[in-house]
């Protein structure tokens, strides 16, 4: 259970940063002009 808990933790985190990353990259002006 305990190696349960640290799994499901280390994956909110690993998805944490992954979100803030995105929205960072969303947000500078290369990514823009990559995706237009």
């Amino acid at each position: 259970k305990i190696a349960y808990e640290t799994n499901r933790t280390i994956y909110q985190i690993k998805h944490g940063l992954l979100s803030a990353y995105l929205k960072h990259q969303l947000k500078s002006p290369e990514v823009k002009m990559v995706l237009a």
